[in-house]
């Protein structure tokens, strides 16, 4: 009895225990279940991108023409900002950065409302940066990250190859772009972009239902974007660009030794074609590898790193932002004779007075043909007298207009209306006008080569670079369109790069090459990318070297024989002067204005172009110089080529000064 009562109390005694165990253990593990949860859902994981250090641009002897410092930039998390806290946190970055408190405001909301993070203040200083990381539960939501910071090391030079960076616009974004992504807008910076991005990194924090930071929990860190090395020398980049600003001065003078000013539409000045810019390259002609390319007045790409500023934009010079050495569309005017003169050798083309270009005609000071009813019946050399007797060679030497019109009329005379009519323009696209060269620059032009079936094509279409007149007429395209083509003018156009392009393949021996500024592309490690290699577009096989060594020979005599029309712009080169040939050039083109009285007056306007090759014997390099509105092409343009010809034989430079006039 006794050891059953004994039994019996020990297993009550189990059993209370048992009891009170379970009951504690449904009092801790489910009654509270929902707290938990609630605790738990509190605790979040959040994650933020952070930006990679851009590429770099460096030139052929890696010194860096873009690279990327390091930086910090405050930076606010609108899925980190709650609404309480809005009013005094603007308040806060208003006293702290300076800024408006409305700005402010907006790029704290805008921020809320898309749950992503925006730049409050870029580029901080160490004291801002440690007073923020120090105070960081007053500013809530706002973090110091590193946020790299892109430098241009060379200013204004060379900033039309490299571009510029900017914010995403709303195209961007709808492509897939972040907020607070920087981008190529502009150059190199815009063409590579991909390229020079690299890859982002990734911080994981630890947050509560109050959007609290309570923890870092990880770091991807960003990997660099890729440096792109350029065919360019920064040296002689320098060299052009001043080259280019003296030159510009230099036509600014000579068209008015008081001052000159372009005129506006914006404050009602008149612009009476003052000169307003200078463009320039130069290219090696045996691989169309760019050394140099720019045009004056420009821009520092800085000034967009960290937004620009309303005031800065205006007060730039108007198309400062533009590369006109790839988006300028010239009529190459007497510069283009080299073409014609290689069309007439390579096709029997002569004047219709004698059987071959190496028999002379009277350059006369102007010419009368029977081109028909709307073409222009007389047409006035540069000289306006007669220049003595010439062949091919001496036209070319002399820019004698009347010559290469006669060549125009003999093959408007035998071909019109065949299969032959355009000789020319074939011969013109064959080396590269009429299309974009390739380069890999945004925004290229590719020019226009005029024809019949172009006339034909605006005059069904009503463009506005037709004159109506010509529609009375069963066609458009008149004999006189032919003569104005070949001597460069009317409604040919080319930029500079074309023109680059076309003269290298002529005196190469035929070779149109795909100009190009990058070189290789390779990892911040050294690793290569990619290369480029020399691209050619065509070769043409027909270009006879006789033809060649001849246009080489006649490019020489321009610049170096007495009666050159870019003779007197070379005569202080000094040694190797005979290893210098070009030829010049004096685009006209005709301004319309009304008077107070609306009398519609028109005026002659003149850029000044010049293509100088080096050295002629066996030509390497190429140099294109086109100043707009800038008067002639041996009084001007020539002189502003010379000092960079200089750099490329290594001769001592000397400055640029005017020379007499000519075509």
């Amino acid at each position: 009895m006794k050891s059953t009562w004994r039994l019996g109390a020990v297993g009550f005694v189990f059993v209370a225990m048992f009891g009170i165990l379970t009951l504690q253990l449904w009092r801790v593990q489910v009654v509270p279940a929902e707290d938990y949860v609630a605790q738990a859902e509190a605790l979040q994981v959040k994650s933020v991108y952070t930006p990679a250090p851009r590429g770099q641009i460096v030139d052929r002897a890696g010194r860096k023409l873009a690279e990327t410092r390091p930086a910090f930039s405050a930076v606010v998390d609108g899925s980190l900002v709650p609404e309480a806290a809005v009013e005094d946190l603007v308040s806060l970055l208003a006293a702290f950065t300076g800024l408006p408190a409305d700005e402010v405001a907006y790029t704290v909301e805008d921020a809320r409302t898309r749950g992503d993070r925006r730049v409050v203040m870029a580029d901080l200083d160490n004291e801002a940066a440690v007073y923020l990381a120090e105070h960081r539960e007053e500013f809530v939501g706002v973090s110091v990250i590193p946020v790299p910071q892109r430098t241009y090391p060379y200013g204004n030079l060379a900033s039309g190859v490299l571009g510029y960076i900017g914010q995403p616009d709303p195209v961007d974004i709808e492509e897939g772009a972040k907020h607070t992504d920087i981008l190529g807008k502009a150059g190199l910076e815009a063409q590579y972009d991909d390229e020079l991005q690299g890859t982002e990194g990734r911080i994981w924090f630890q947050v509560d239902a109050f959007r609290t930071v309570l923890d870092v929990l990880g770091e991807d860190f960003p990997d660099p974007g890729n440096t792109l090395i350029l065919e360019l020398d920064i040296e002689l980049q320098e060299v052009l660009e001043q080259a280019l600003t003296d030159g510009l001065e230099l036509a600014r003078t000579e068209y008015n030794p008081d001052g000159c000013e372009p005129g506006s539409e914006e404050d009602g000045t008149e612009d009476k074609g003052c000169p307003v810019r200078a463009v320039g390259l130069v290219m090696n002609v045996n691989d169309g590898s760019v050394l140099a390319m720019g045009s004056v007045p420009n821009f520092d790409p800085s000034i967009f790193v960290a937004g620009l500023d309303e005031q800065v934009y205006q007060a730039l010079p108007e198309g400062a932002l533009i590369n006109f050495a790839v988006t300028g569309q010239y009529a190459p005017a007497s510069t283009f004779k080299a073409l014609t003169y290689v069309m007439a050798m390579e096709e029997g083309i002569s004047p219709q007075d004698v059987d071959s270009v190496e028999e002379e005609i009277l350059c006369s000071g102007q010419l009368a043909k029977p081109l028909g009813e709307g073409s222009q019946q007389v047409f006035f050399n540069w000289t306006r007298e007669d220049d003595g007797l010439q062949n091919i060679h001496d036209a070319l030497m002399r820019s004698c207009n009347t010559y290469f019109w006669e060549l125009s009329y003999a093959l408007w005379d035998e071909y019109k209306g065949t299969d032959q009519e355009n000789l020319l323009q074939d011969w013109a696209r064959l080396v590269g006008f009429d299309e974009k060269t390739g380069i890999d620059l945004p925004t290229e032009r590719p020019g226009i080569v005029p024809d019949r079936e172009l006339f034909s094509k605006w005059a069904d279409e009503d463009d506005p670079r037709l004159d109506p007149s010509r529609l009375d007429f069963e066609s458009p395209w008149f004999g006189g369109d032919l003569f104005q083509a070949a001597v460069g003018q009317g409604s040919m156009l080319s930029t500079p790069v074309q023109l680059a392009t076309a003269y290298a393949a002529l005196v190469n021996g035929g070779t149109v090459w795909q100009p190009r500024l990058v070189d290789e592309i390779r990892t911040q490690d050294g690793d290569l990318v990619r290369e480029f290699s020399p691209t050619p577009v065509r070769v043409i096989d027909d270009l006879s070297a006789a033809t060649v060594r001849a246009l080489r020979n006649d490019l020489r005599r321009v610049v170096n024989d007495p009666r050159g029309t870019a003779h007197s712009a070379f005569i202080d080169f000094g040694e190797d002067l005979d290893q210098v040939g070009g030829k010049t050039g004096t685009a006209e083109v005709i301004k319309r204005r009304t008077d107070d009285e609306d009398n519609v007056i028109q005026e002659a306007v003149t850029t000044a172009l010049f293509v100088g090759v080096t050295p002629i014997d066996d030509p390497e390099w190429v140099v294109v110089v086109i100043i707009e509105r800038g008067g002639s092409g041996g009084g001007i343009a020539a002189p502003t080529a010379k000092p960079i010809l200089q750099f490329l034989l290594d001769q001592p430079m000397t400055e640029v000064a005017p020379a007499l006039v000519a075509d």
